[in-house]
């Protein structure tokens, strides 16, 4: 039988996406990001290189159409233009 966390009184702190160790890749401030579970800081450069290779890749062979891709790339473009003001 599991025996449980916290005793009695106290209730458990839900886990937030900002603290739990399987959340995705966040921006730590610094232009890099930080890869979850490993917490391996990754410059912003090599982050950009991969996705717009992969997408690229992706578009070169097939896995996605070139339409999509360019619609995929283009919204990435939009969010980043209005995130960053």
């Amino acid at each position: 039988m599991p025996t449980p966390t916290t005793s009695f009184g106290e209730t458990a702190s839900p886990v937030s996406a900002e603290t739990s160790p399987l959340s995705t890749a966040k921006s730590n401030g610094r232009d890099a990001f930080v890869i979850p579970i490993v917490h391996i800081n990754v410059p912003e450069a090599v982050v950009n290189i991969g996705f717009w290779g992969a997408l690229a890749g992706a578009a070169a062979l097939g896995a996605v159409e070139l339409p999509l891709a360019a619609l995929i790339g283009a919204g990435v473009l939009v969010a980043r233009h209005r995130h960053s003001r």
